[in-house]
C-alpha cells in the first residue's frame, strides 16, 4: 500500500518570516515566493509525500524512508495516526468545520498494517492509501554549544579524576560526591559549564533557529542559590530530593512550610517539593540539613526525553455557547529545565505556523472576501504576528536576565562568603506589566487544560503561567495538553449578527499551512485512466479486481544497480528492467492469492477481497505479442470460466480449507462433458415444483437437504441449464450459490479456458 506522509516541519524564521524574523532578524526570508518551493525545503512548512509500504515493516522503515525525502533525520520525526471529526461549525469550505485528531504511534513496536485500520478506499482500482503525519520535533539543538560541552567535560574529568560530572552520571546512589557537600569538587565544571551555555543562551537565534538546553544553566543556578538554612530558600528553586523509597528525582520548591517544634515556642520552616513529573499528591515537605534535599543533579541524572504535549486549536459557538476544536493539533516539546516564560516563547513561535501568509485567496473559512475585505483581515493579521514577535522577544530577554542575575548574585555570595539572597519580585512584576499591555492583542488564549479534555469540560482548565520561577517540566507532565482559544477577529466581532448568521462561517485568524506535494505524489497516487478502468472496473466491496491484481504482477520493474542484476557481458551490477508475460496459455489455469505475510518480527492473514468472474475472465492483455497466441484476431482462446475455489477459513496460526466446484453436466449414458461451457445464457426457468422445493432463495431452487423433496425438483435439477456448484466440507457436500463464491477467504482459483485443446479434450473425455 502507499502511505501519505504529511511533514510538518517545525517553526522558523526561514518558513515563518513574517513572524519569528522580527525576533531574530538575521535572516532575509524566504528564497523565492512559496509557490515556487518544492519539497524538500526548510522553508515549507507542510510537505507531503507518498512512499510505497510494506504491509509488515516497521514504523522505523517508514522514518527512514521519509528522512531520505524530506532530509529530517529519522530520530526528529514523530509519526501519528491522523483522524478527521467533523465539528458541524460553519460550512464546507470553513476551516471550523474538521477537526483533525493525532494519535501518536510507537517507534520501532508494530508493523505498518496499523496505518490501515481507519483507512477506506472508494475506489479498488487505485491503491490502499494510508494517512500519516510526520511532525519534526520542535527543539533544535546547538551543534556548537554541545560539541563545546562534551569536550570542556573530557577535559574535566582527565584533570580530576576524584571528581564526577553529574550531568552523565547514570546511578542515583546517595555516596555520590556532591558540589554541596564539597565545594571546590565540581564547582569548576558547573561553572565552565554554566558560563559556556550562559553565552549563547537567550541570542538572536534563540527560540527562531536553535533552542538551548539549560541543563547546565539551572544546574549551575541552583549550586548558585543554594542555601544554608529553610528560610533562604527561594520558591522555585531547582533540587534532587529523595522520595520515601529513597529515589532520588529532581523537583522545585513549592513553599515553605512553618511547623512548631516539639518543645518551646519556636517555629521551624521546611521546604515542600514538588517532583518532575507526578502528581502534587507525592509532594514532600523536607527540613534543611538532614542530607535529603541537595542541589540539582548532584544525585539525580536529567531526563533524556523532553517535555511533551498536544496543542489543540479550540474556538467557541456562539449559539449555544460551547467549546469546540478545530483545524490541525500537533505536538510540541519543551527542555525540562526551561521556565515557562521561555516555553511560553516556544509555543508561541511553534503556533505561528498557523497565522503565516499562505496565499492570497478569494475566500477565507468559507467566505468570499472583497479586495478591501482582504486587506482588512491580512491588516489584522500582520497586528497578529508583530504582536507574538514582541512577547516571544520580551519573555526571552526576561529569562535570560532573571539567569544572569541569578547566577552573579550567587557568585558573589560565593566570593564574599555570605548567604546569596536572591529576589526575583522585581523582574517578575516587569514581565506581569508587560505581558498585560500585550496579551489582550495575541490572537488566541494560552491556555493549559489535561490531556483527556482539551474542552475544559473537567473545571480543571487554567491560563499558561508565563513564569521565571517555575520550570515547564515541573509544571507539566504527559497528562496535560495545551489549548489556543482562537479569538473572533475585529470586524467579525463587530459585524452584523445577520449576517453571520446568514454565512454560517467564523472569522478566525487562524490559517492552515499551505500543503506542498512532492513531484513523485502524482505519478504514485494519480488516478488511472479511462481505458484501465474499462478493463478493471470498480469493486463495490471496498477490495481488488483480480485485473488490478494480474496488472500488477505483470508490470515492468526497475533493478537499481545495487546488487538486483549483474551483467553477464562485464560481470558488474547495472541497473535494469524486468517484465513479465504470458507466452503459451494452458487449458487450465490456476491463481494462487498470496493470503499469508511474514517478516523477521512480524506476520500476518491479508483479508482482503479479491473480485474474479466466474465466467469470461479475458487474459489477452497479458500475453506477450510476440508470443503465438497473440497473432489470433479472436478473443476465445483467451477467455477462461472458473471451476474450482479452494477457501481458507482461520486465521495465520489455524484454519480450515473448504473447496466450491462445478459440477459439470454428463450425457444420457453417464459420461462427463468436459466441452461443456456455460456463458450465463439460457438459462431454464423455474417451474411450480422447483418454486416449491426452494427454501434458500437460489434462484433455480437447488435445497440445501441432502434429500430432495419431491422427483420433480430432482428432474428440474438434473435438466437445468445453469451449471451447478457444490461445497466440499470434508465429508459435507452440498450446492451452494453462484453469487457467494467471491468472499474474502478466496485462497486458489481453478480456471478452464473454452477453447480446450483436442489433445486435453481426448484426454479428459471417456471414449467408447
Amino acid at each position: 500500500f502507499f502511505s501519505r506522509c504529511l511533514v510538518v516541519r517545525r517553526a522558523t524564521k526561514l518558513n515563518c518570516p513574517n513572524t519569528l524574523l522580527p525576533v531574530g532578524g538575521s535572516s532575509r526570508g524566504r528564497s523565492k515566493q512559496l509557490n515556487q518551493l518544492a519539497p524538500p525545503s526548510k522553508e515549507l512548512i507542510f510537505e507531503e509525500y507518498a512512499i510505497p509500504t510494506s504491509r509488515l515493516a516497521d514504523l522505523g522503515d517508514l522514518k527512514m524512508k521519509l528522512q531520505q525525502l524530506s532530509g529530517i533525520p529519522a530520530k526528529r520525526l514523530r509519526l501519528c495516526k491522523t483522524e478527521e471529526i467533523g465539528t458541524g461549525i460553519g460550512d464546507k469550505h470553513s476551516i471550523t468545520r474538521l477537526y483533525t485528531k493525532v494519535v501518536c504511534l510507537p517507534d520501532k513496536e508494530g508493523p505498518c498494517l496499523r496505518l490501515l485500520n481507519h483507512t477506506s478506499s472508494d475506489d479498488a482500482s487505485s491503491p490502499t492509501i494510508a494517512m500519516v503525519v510526520a511532525f519534526e520535533v520542535t527543539l533544535q539543538p546547538r551543534p556548537e554549544t554541545e560539541i563545546s560541552q562534551h569536550s570542556d567535560d573530557k577535559k574535566a574529568a582527565e584533570t580530576d579524576d576524584s571528581s564526577t560530572d553529574s550531568d552523565t552520571s547514570s546511578d542515583t546512589s546517595s555516596t555520590q560526591t556532591t558540589a554541596g557537600d564539597d565545594p571546590d569538587a565540581d564547582w569548576k565544571i558547573i561553572e565552565k559549564l554554566g558560563e559556556e551555555c550562559l553565552k549563547v543562551y537567550g541570542d538572536e537565534d534563540e527560540c527562531v533557529s536553535f533552542d538551548t538546553n539549560p541543563v547546565p544553566l539551572a544546574k549551575y543556578v541552583s549550586h548558585c542559590l543554594w542555601p544554608k538554612e529553610a528560610k533562604d530558600f527561594g520558591l522555585g528553586l531547582r533540587v534532587d530530593a529523595i522520595d520515601r523509597r529513597n529515589n532520588w528525582y529532581p523537583g522545585s520548591v513549592v513553599e515553605l512550610v512553618e511547623e512548631e517544634a516539639e518543645e518551646g515556642d519556636e517555629t521551624i520552616t521546611k521546604v515542600k517539593v514538588h517532583f518532575d513529573n507526578f502528581s502534587a499528591k507525592w509532594d514532600e515537605v523536607y527540613a534543611v540539613g538532614n542530607s535529603r534535599i541537595r542541589p540539582l543533579y548532584s544525585h539525580s541524572t536529567p531526563r533524556a526525553k523532553p517535555t511533551e504535549f498536544v496543542v489543540h486549536h479550540r474556538s467557541m459557538e456562539h449559539k449555544t455557547k460551547k467549546f469546540f476544536l478545530f483545524g490541525q493539533s500537533f505536538y510540541l516539546q519543551c527542555h525540562n529545565e526551561w521556565s515557562t516564560a521561555r516555553a511560553g516563547a516556544h509555543i508561541l513561535a511553534q503556533s505561528s505556523r498557523f497565522l503565516e501568509l499562505s496565499h492570497f485567496k478569494k475566500s477565507e473559512n468559507g467566505k468570499k472576501l472583497s479586495s478591501v475585505e482582504r486587506k482588512i483581515a491580512e491588516k489584522e493579521r500582520d497586528e497578529a504576528r508583530k504582536t507574538i514577535a514582541i512577547v516571544i522577544k520580551a519573555l526571552i530577554q526576561s529569562d535570560k536576565r532573571y539567569i544572569a542575575a541569578a547566577i552573579e548574585c550567587g557568585k558573589q555570595a560565593r566570593q564574599n562568603g555570605t548567604v546569596s539572597r536572591f529576589d526575583a519580585t522585581t523582574m517578575s512584576d516587569d514581565l506581569s506589566e508587560k505581558l498585560k499591555e500585550v496579551l489582550p492583542f495575541l490572537p488566541f488564549d494560552v491556555r493549559v487544560t489535561t490531556a483527556d479534555s482539551p474542552l475544559g469540560s473537567n473545571g480543571e482548565e487554567v491560563a499558561f503561567p508565563f513564569s521565571m520561577v517555575r520550570s515547564i517540566g515541573n509544571y507539566m507532565n504527559a497528562r496535560h495538553s495545551i489549548v489556543l482559544h482562537w479569538h473572533e477577529r475585529t470586524d467579525a466581532a463587530n459585524s452584523d449578527s445577520a449576517s453571520k448568521k446568514h454565512t454560517g462561517s467564523r472569522q478566525l485568524l487562524y490559517i492552515p499551512p499551505v500543503i506542498s506535494p512532492s513531484k513523485q505524489n502524482q505519478k504514485l497516487l494519480g488516478t488511472p485512466g479511462n481505458d484501465e478502468l474499462k478493463r478493471h472496473p470498480n469493486s463495490s466491496h471496498g477490495g481488488f479486481h483480480i485485473g488490478s491484481c494480474l496488472a500488477e504482477f505483470f508490470k515492468e520493474q526497475h533493478l537499481e544497480a545495487t546488487g538486483c542484476w549483474r551483467c553477464p557481458v562485464c560481470k558488474e551490477d547495472r541497473e535494469g528492467k524486468q517484465s513479465m508475460a504470458l507466452w503459451n496459455l494452458p487449458d487450465f489455469l490456476v491463481f494462487h492469492f498470496k493470503r499469508f505475510n511474514a517478516s523477521s518480527r512480524w506476520s500476518e492473514k491479508i483479508t482482503t477481497r479479491v473480485d474474479f468472474p466466474i465466467t469470461g475472465l479475458n487474459v489477452r492483455e497479458w500475453c506477450d505479442k510476440n508470443s503465438p497466441q497473440s497473432l489470433q484476431s479472436s478473443d476465445e482462446p483467451f477467455i477462461y470460466d472458473l471451476i474450482g475455489v479452494v477457501n481458507h477459513m482461520g486465521d495465520i496460526d489455524t484454519g480450515h480449507y473448504i473447496a466450491a466446484c462445478k459440477a459439470t453436466a454428463c450425457s444420457p449414458d453417464g459420461n462427463e462433458e468436459v466441452a461443456y461451457n456455460f456463458n450465463g445464457t439460457n438459462t431454464t426457468k423455474l417451474d411450480s415444483s422447483e418454486e416449491e422445493s426452494t427454501s434458500s432463495g437460489w434462484r433455480i431452487g437447488r435445497s440445501k437437504e441432502k434429500d430432495s423433496s419431491t422427483k420433480a425438483a430432482s428432474k428440474a435439477v438434473s435438466e437445468s441449464a445453469e451449471p451447478l456448484w457444490l461445497k466440499f466440507d470434508d465429508d459435507l457436500v452440498e450446492p451452494v450459490p453462484p453469487r457467494n463464491l467471491v468472499t474474502e477467504a478466496a485462497y486458489v482459483l481453478f480456471y478452464k479456458r473454452r477453447q480446450m485443446r483436442p489433445s486435453n479434450v481426448a484426454k479428459y473425455s471417456s471414449l467408447d
